[in-house]
């Protein structure tokens, strides 16, 4: 995800936690914030709505299912 610029200048750092409800397709469905801090929520939703999920299959069918994310923001130095 993009750093958000003002995190960024304040120098925060941590991670957001996320709960997906991925669909039968592998695309994220609906996301909700477990936890984090306000100023990098926005980015981590952005980044994690892209992303696409090998779809599980179960007796060969593919099925949906729920997952936590974690999206970790770092500063280097």
């Amino acid at each position: 995800p993009e750093y958000p610029p003002l995190a960024k200048m304040a120098r925060i750092q941590g991670t957001v936690r996320l709960e997906a409800l991925i669909a039968k397709d592998g695309t994220i469905k609906d996301l909700k914030v477990l936890s984090g801090h306000p100023l990098l929520v926005k980015s981590a939703l952005s980044a994690v709505q892209e992303w696409r999920y090998q779809p599980t299959l179960l007796n060969g069918q593919p099925v949906g299912g729920e997952t936590e994310i974690d999206v970790n923001f770092t500063l280097e130095g």
